[in-house]
């Protein structure tokens, strides 16, 4: 089979963005959503402007953004599910990339546009990120002083 994961931003629990994920398989040249799923752990802080990706081993991530408006500055998070996992679940729990320590200032700013979770190819194993938080420096420095922040990782048993 093959097989793509997209994710899209939801409504989880009322007021709080949370991330539609799915994954999709294309078996004998018929297209079907094996597996979909909500994250969203139910402690109030919103995850949304995802993207999503696959290691060589069927393994999947999540790479977002974090804020809750009062004690969860905007940061950057991700999470996973290895292949054979319960369907539907991103069970590995949650990294961070990196916690936020600023607010934005500005109206009509915003964040994340540029999200993206990405497979190293020299290895296949190797989760690439790209996304946007903000910091207090950033905030002395500029009403919308966001920052940039690349990061890697692996997922349990893909080498």
């Amino acid at each position: 089979f093959e097989s793509f994961v997209t994710n899209q931003s939801v409504e989880a629990a009322p007021g709080v963005a949370g991330l539609r994920w799915y994954e999709v398989r294309r078996v004998n040249g018929a297209y079907s959503v094996y597996q979909q799923g909500t994250y969203a752990p139910g402690d109030g802080v919103h995850r949304w402007m995802g993207s999503a990706a696959q290691d060589k081993k069927g393994n999947m991530a999540l790479g977002y953004s974090v804020v809750n408006g009062t004690t969860v500055f905007p940061g950057i998070r991700y999470t996973g599910r290895l292949k054979n996992d319960p369907l539907g679940q991103m069970t590995l729990g949650e990294g961070v990339v990196i916690n936020g320590s600023g607010v934005q200032t500005t109206t009509n700013s915003r964040w994340g546009d540029y999200t993206s979770l990405n497979i190293d190819p020299v290895d296949d194993c190797t989760f690439c990120y790209v996304n946007e938080y903000y910091t207090a420096a950033g905030q002395a420095s500029s009403a919308a002083g966001w920052q940039t922040r690349i990061s890697s990782f692996k997922l349990p048993g893909c080498f």
